[in-house]
This record gives structure tokens, C-alpha cells and sequence, in this order.
């Protein structure tokens, strides 16, 4: 991926630092396969690992990082950093251990859920003064630590356990009174619950805690708990994270993606500080074109539409769809195709839909230069397609037995005959006619009122003359 074509720069300040260790793994995987599609080196991308290694206590991991640059020399430095990362562990667990016990022990968990009393107050009280409301907030800090130590699963529990506290009855009430009392450390946890079930890889729970996190954070935002900015802020972290669970290899993710890149709240804060998530947006319409239909390429014509008059977005994958949609260049959808490709691949999050990227896109442009005409040589549609033509030509037939296209291919002059009237192209016909006429009206009612104006102006100049 060139640099020009490589939008990690754009999604990284949005996303939680240990979120880029997957991407970045990634793009190193791809130099090893081919190079020419990422613009860096994997020496590059250690370094800038290991840079961003520097905040967490993953200290192991930069370590084997740092042998990795430095030819198996071991950081003392690091070897003392080590030794800190476990004295804090431990000095934390000492401060957390009575809500550690308590969380490990059913029955006194089952007793304050039976009385109703599992909530913070309501465990203070039952503890016997060995928690406290500092004793809560080191539990969390201890589970923040795991997760910085890279330990995901611990903290996934911990951070579940935690929340758990300001959960009125289910797990979809919330109390957000009680995130004015904890100045928001709720949020910040509910947040890191959301991150653990990212880096994990489960997708279900991600989906789920993800809804959690947009409910809990508009509640806020509608109560004026948090400010404007800060809520466009969060929303816009929330349409980044979600990237890693929307592009989970299934269409339903794609689905869910585009129910809330095209709400009107998360759009705005798309078009307003993160115009290169239009990339995802137009793939996953692509992808479900079949499903969401006409409408929602037309959602994301508009959208499309309203960024480029705020923002010169250079993208493949979008100009591909400007190119067959907007401009109807054909030739100019053909080169951009040929360029998706090679972004599909070197992106990590539509890696795993490349093919089927390829494919719907092959589809779109056959749709698109059928509806214009009437007798097509199938061997302008493989030069078209990007394939040759005996796989063209089989592709074609495929498509003409699964869809409800009005073709077939005559092999005495080897081109693909439409037939009967189609409602598409016939359509195509009356919007290009209609667009048509409305020009010459509109440039008719100019010259009108050109003209008008020249006669008034030559009407006043002759009244001062006389006068």
C-alpha cells in the first residue's frame, strides 16, 4: 500500500494504542508476502512498534522487539523497567485483594444479588469495613494495569465485575447517576471492556458491548453530562473501534456498519473529523448492494458528496464508485478497480473481503455498462473485468443464470446480446433525457434573464442620457 493509499496514519489517533499492534503485525505479514503493496519496511514497523511499546508495561514483548533491532542485545534499561511493572502489580493486587475475595466468593455474591444489595454502597456494607470505595476504585486501576501488562483476559473479567456494580437488575440498565459520582471512571471502563473484547477476537461480545458503550455514551450526551465536543470526540472513537467488529468476514457486520456510519449523529462526526472511514462505508454498500439495494447507494452518494465539499478525499475505493456512478467512466472505474485490489489486500480490515469486494464490483460495473447497451463483445467486457476472456465469458454465464439478467451470449459472434426491455436501462435512458431537458431550460431561462438584464441596463443609461 503507497503512501498515498494508506490511511493508518488517519485511523490511529483514534484508536486505543494496543489496538495498533494488530495492524501493524499485519502490515508486516504483508511485506514478508509483497512488499510492493506496503510503502514501509519491517524494520519501520518494529521501530514504530516499539515506540508505542513505551507507555504500556508490555515489557517482554519490547523486549524481544528491541533484540530484534539490536541484533540480540538485551536493554538494561528495560530489564529494570521489568522489575518496577511487577512491584506496582503487586502493591495494586495488595490494595484490591478484599474486592478480589469478594468477587471470587459465589455464595456472598449470590447473597447481596438476592437482596438486592449488589451494588457499591450496598458491598461496603456487607464487608464488614474491608472494602471500600478506595478499595473499588484500586480494583479498577488493577484491572487497567492487567490490561496495559497486555493481560486482556484478566482484565475483561475484572472490568465485567466492576461494572457490574452500577448495573441496575439486566445488563442493559445502567445507573448513570453514578457516572457523575465516579467522574466518569464507569465510561472509562466500559470503554476498556469494549477494547479487551476487540483484542481478543469475540466478535459477539465485542457487538454487544459495543451497542452498550453508544447507549450509555448518548444517555450522557442527551443529559448534558458531557460536553458537545466531547461527545462528537467519543463518537468518532466509536465508529473507529467498531471497524474491528464490523469487518469480522460476515455481511451482518457490514450490515450493522452501515446502520451507524449512516445515522445522522455518527455521520456527522464521519464527515467532520474522519472523512477516510468513507473507505469502510463504501465497501460495506458495495458488498451488501445485492440486499440494501438502490437506496443506500444513493445514502452514500450523498454522503459522499458532502465530504468532498469539506475534504479532498484521494481513495481508490471511493473513486472507483465516483468513476461508475457519478461520472460514468467506465475506463476510469476499470483503473481505479485494478487499484482496489491492491488496497484490499494491504488494508486489515477488508483483507478478508477482498474477494467478495471483487466480485460484487465486477457485477456492479457489468450492471452499469449493460443498462447503456444493447450488444457488448465479451472481449471489451474481460478487458473491462480485469480477466481474460474465457473466464469472462464463463464468468458472464454464471451471472446470467443467477440473476434475473435479460442476456445471452451468441457465440457465432462471441458479444453478449441484451434482451427484452429492462426497467434499469430504460430508466438510464429517461434520467439522462430528463437531465437533459432540464439543462437546456435552465440554460434558456439564463440567456432570458441576461438579456432582460442587458435591456434594463441600456433603458437606464438612454432615461440619463435625456435627462
Amino acid at each position: 500500500m503507497t503512501g498515498a493509499t494508506d490511511i493508518t496514519p488517519c485511523l490511529s489517533p483514534f484508536l486505543d494504542l494496543h489496538m495498533m499492534f494488530p495492524l501493524l503485525e499485519y502490515m508486516d505479514k504483508v511485506i514478508g508476502e509483497d512488499p510492493s503493496l506496503i510503502s514501509y519496511t519491517s524494520t519501520e514497523i518494529a521501530q514504530v512498534r516499539l515506540n508505542l511499546l513505551g507507555p504500556t508495561h508490555m515489557v517482554d514483548y519490547a523486549m524481544d522487539i528491541y533484540k530484534q533491532l539490536h541484533n540480540g542485545e538485551e536493554s538494561k534499561e528495560m530489564e529494570e523497567q521489568k522489575k518496577t511493572v511487577y512491584e506496582q502489580l503487586e502493591e495494586l493486587r495488595s490494595k484490591a485483594k478484599p474486592l478480589v475475595s469478594f468477587f471470587d466468593d459465589d455464595e456472598k455474591k449470590n447473597a447481596l444479588v438476592e437482596n438486592g444489595d449488589f451494588n457499591v454502597s450496598g458491598l461496603i456494607k456487607a464487608s464488614n469495613g474491608e472494602v471500600s470505595a478506595s478499595t473499588v476504585e484500586n480494583y479498577r486501576l488493577l484491572a487497567k494495569f492487567n490490561y496495559d501488562c497486555g493481560d486482556y483476559s484478566s482484565a475483561r473479567i475484572m472490568l465485567n465485575n466492576y461494572i457490574s456494580l452500577f448495573v441496575s437488575g439486566k445488563e442493559d440498565l445502567y445507573d448513570t447517576a453514578s457516572f457523575e459520582k465516579s467522574n466518569l471512571s464507569l465510561l472509562e471502563a466500559l470503554w476498556g471492556r469494549l477494547s479487551c473484547e476487540i483484542l481478543l477476537g469475540n466478535v459477539e461480545t465485542a457487538t454487544s458491548s459495543l451497542a452498550i458503550v453508544r447507549m450509555v455514551l448518548e444517555s450522557l450526551s442527551s443529559s448534558h453530562k458531557i460536553s458537545h465536543y466531547e461527545t462528537l470526540r467519543q463518537r468518532t472513537w466509536l465508529l473507529h473501534w467498531g471497524l474491528f467488529v464490523f469487518w469480522n468476514g460476515t455481511r451482518k457486520g457490514t450490515e450493522l456498519m452501515m446502520d451507524l456510519f449512516t445515522s445522522e449523529k455518527y455521520l456527522q462526526a464521519i464527515t467532520t473529523n474522519a472523512p477516510h472511514l468513507i473507505r469502510y462505508l463504501t465497501a460495506a454498500v458495495l458488498i451488501n448492494k445485492r440486499r440494501s439495494g438502490v437506496k443506500m447507494m444513493r445514502e452514500l452518494m450523498r454522503v459522499m458528496h458532502q465530504s468532498s465539499d469539506c475534504h479532498d478525499i484521494k481513495d481508490p475505493i471511493i473513486e472507483f464508485i465516483d468513476s461508475l456512478c457519478i461520472r460514468f467512466d467506465f475506463d476510469g472505474a476499470q483503473t481505479k478497480l485494478a487499484e482496489c485490489e491492491n488496497v484490499l489486500k494491504a488494508d486489515f480490515f477488508l483483507c478478508k473481503q477482498a474477494n467478495v469486494f471483487m466480485e460484487e464490483a465486477r457485477v456492479f460495473i457489468f450492471e452499469n455498462y449493460c443498462r447503456i447497451h444493447s450488444k457488448l463483445r465479451v472481449s471489451d467486457l474481460a478487458e473491462m473485468l480485469a480477466m481474460d476472456a474465457v473466464s469472462a465469458e464463463r464468468w458472464i454465464v454464471d451471472l446470467i443464470r443467477t440473476t434475473d439478467l435479460s442476456a445471452k451470449i451468441d457465440l457465432a459472434e462471441n458479444c453478449v446480446v441484451m434482451t427484452g426491455t429492462s426497467n434499469s436501462r430504460a430508466s438510464v435512458y429517461q434520467t439522462v433525457l430528463d437531465r437533459t431537458k432540464d439543462l437546456n431550460i435552465r440554460s434558456s431561462n439564463l440567456l432570458r434573464n441576461f438579456q432582460a438584464g442587458l435591456l434594463r441596463e441600456k433603458e437606464s443609461k438612454e432615461a440619463e442620457y435625456d435627462d
